[in-house]
């Protein structure tokens, strides 16, 4: 990947309204004086336009594509293509960050009687897929698949992308082909990678438990422990559930996807009022390039419709293309530093990465260091020189957009090196004759590590190295090639096995603030025995932890919101991370490129896939 500006994906998010999810399941409660019983609604306004038949697209990215794991795969990289395109979820998002329906004949909600609160620690929720629906075999796909897909996302030797959420279902039934319920309820430790017992199943975010189911058909007889290696994600899925069914799969840096319609995508749709048709395209294309400026050159000589992944910089390089325009939008991805709170694991591959090896960072039992570090932080000249001004500060690790969670009290962030000194001066840190702080003999030196070959980050880095510089730290650079930086647990990945003291990077999140739940709850730590965890930072702050499991197992919408704000503040004082700025996401659009809606979320502008078409087909 140049990673310019790598997007980091976390999969199982719902991007739902502020408030939506609470207020359906407090509609089942009935109420009180001080709630009402109707949310904001659902209903989703997304309305493409009528495609034509015929054609093919080319949409693409600039970093590499090492395989088509749609279940354990956190790159943007292989999600653009694989969840949308290639497979079906049970719902996706539009671009207002509401639900539509794909697989599922309706979103479960209170209102139609799919999701029941049973007593204060135990709901239900029924799926009810579409009658009819088939793979691409033609094979029928049924509840037996989802309830398969969802048994070994909760198995660790999976390597799903997360487990959270999933780990408050404490059973599931099977009532037909068309129909499960999903029981909810006081888990024990040990299931669905739980490091603790739960003490309320109540999962006030249920939507973001939308998984594309895969085929027990093709894959009941690999076990799970080998999916991460199986012909079926590395080199091509043979059974499928998208609009578009895999014909070609040549993976890496100058990856190409090719894909050709489903002929049985349309089986159980027909009519429905968000993707009831069959596949416009005669064949779309999956293509990456290696490197920014190839991507942009491709994009402004027609040889690609869509350009994915380009960032405000980019902006004035995406002026005269032979046909299309630049468009960006600004929603719920952020670039931010990660402080590493355990041992930097370097070395550790004979331990499995046990948090007990390795060597503690400086800062994992320093907050005032964390804290002054950001304090140095100049986000105000990052966002003017390196995004072209069109991002924001950030003040709060959630996004502005996220209303009513986000707390538009907080003051604006401003650089303040002289309070970021006095601090390292009261907490021991003392200036060498070199301006080097030392503390306890230790220096304050680190590294910060972000995607290599990647100007963007390299000048960001640089910046911050600067920033650092004037209160008496030194960071140098150890970057990591995408593939790698990004890896899951078990593939060794930098993050996701502690092998760093600073990390950069940018996140696509969804708009519920239990998002940030998996990368801040402890038992998201990801280990040799949970593999699956997404707290690469490895926080174990008990306010942060008891605030996140009140959020998540919260139905009233006001008392979450409190909880969240909470939350923020106990986030700024803790500083894990240091919130750089909301991005905003930039594509180059071919004119031809008929139904493309931005969605800066989960969806990654791919999961309206199917409603694409070429303008000029006839």
């Amino acid at each position: 990947m140049d990673v310019s500006n790598r997007r980091w994906w976390r999969r199982p998010w719902a991007v739902l309204a502020g408030g939506v999810v609470g207020s359906l399941l407090l509609a089942a409660c009935g109420g009180t004086a001080n709630n009402t019983t109707s949310g904001p609604s659902i209903l989703s306004a997304y309305n493409p336009q009528k495609g034509s038949q015929g054609g093919q697209l080319v949409f693409s990215d600039w970093e590499p594509v090492q395989d088509l794991n749609v279940i354990s795969s956190t790159a943007a990289t292989t999600q653009e293509v694989a969840s949308g395109p290639i497979w079906s979820s049970l719902w996706v998002f539009d671009p207002q960050n509401k639900p539509i329906p794909d697989l599922v004949s309706d979103i479960p909600t209170t209102d139609n009687g799919l999701v029941k609160k049973i007593d204060d620690t135990h709901m239900d929720v029924t799926i009810k897929l579409r009658k009819g629906l088939k793979w691409s075999d033609g094979s029928p796909l049924t509840t037996k698949d989802v309830d398969f897909t969802y048994k070994a996302i909760c198995d660790p030797n999976t390597g799903a992308a997360t487990t959270l959420g999933y780990d408050h279902i404490t059973s599931t039934e099977v009532k037909d082909d068309q129909t499960m319920i999903w029981h909810f309820g006081p888990n024990k430790s040990g299931n669905c990678g739980l490091s603790s017992d739960l003490t309320s199943g109540i999962y006030s975010p249920y939507l973001t438990l939308n998984f594309p189911p895969v085929p027990q058909s093709v894959l009941g007889s690999v076990a799970h422990k080998d999916w991460a290696t199986a012909d079926y994600f590395t080199k091509k899925p043979t059974v499928t559930s998208g609009p578009y069914m895999v014909q070609d799969f040549t993976p890496g840096s100058a990856a190409i996807v090719t894909l050709v319609p489903n002929p049985n995508y349309n089986s159980g749709r027909s009519g429905s009022s968000f993707f009831g048709h069959a596949p416009y395209l005669n064949k779309l294309t999956y293509k990456i390039y290696g490197d920014k400026s190839s991507q942009i050159a491709g994009f402004k000589s027609g040889d690609t419709d869509l350009a994915l992944d380009l960032i405000a910089k980019d902006l004035p390089s995406l002026q005269g293309a032979s046909s299309g325009k630049a468009v960006y939008a600004n929603g719920l991805l952020d670039e931010y530093v990660n402080f590493n709170l355990g041992n930097n694991t370097t070395g550790c591959d004979s331990q499995n990465f046990a948090q007990t090896c390795g060597k503690a960072t400086l800062w994992k039992d320093d907050k005032v260091l964390r804290q002054a570090l950001e304090l140095a932080t100049d986000k105000e000249a990052m966002n003017t020189q390196l995004v072209q001004g069109i991002g924001k500060v950030m003040n709060s690790f959630l996004v502005s957009a996220l209303s009513p969670y986000y707390d538009s009290s907080t003051p604006a962030f401003h650089r303040d090196v002289a309070k970021a000194n006095s601090t390292l001066d009261s907490d021991g840190w003392v200036k060498g004759a070199d301006g080097t702080r030392v503390k306890n003999g230790v220096p304050c030196k680190f590294t910060l590590s972000t995607t290599s070959g990647n100007p963007q980050r390299a000048a960001e880095e640089e910046l911050l190295i600067n920033n650092w510089k004037d209160i008496g730290c030194i960071a140098t650079t150890k970057n990591f090639p995408a593939g790698i930086f990004f890896q899951d647990f078990k593939g060794g990945g930098i993050n996701a096995t502690g092998q760093f003291d600073l990390a950069m990077y940018a996140n696509n999140w969804a708009p519920d603030p239990d998002t940030w739940a998996s990368t801040a709850l402890p038992g998201q730590i990801p280990t040799a025995a949970n593999p699956s965890g997404q707290n690469w930072d490895r926080m174990n702050d008990p306010k942060l932890t008891d605030l996140f499991t009140q959020g998540e197992n919260s139905i009233d919408i006001t008392k979450r919101v409190d909880i969240y704000k909470k939350a923020q503040a106990e986030w700024r004082d803790y500083t894990p991370t240091i919130q750089l700025y909301e991005r905003p996401d930039v594509y180059g659009v071919d004119n031809v490129f008929g139904n493309f809606f931005p969605s800066v979320n989960t969806c990654l502008a791919t999961c309206n896939a199917p409603d694409w078409y070429h303008k000029g087909a006839s």
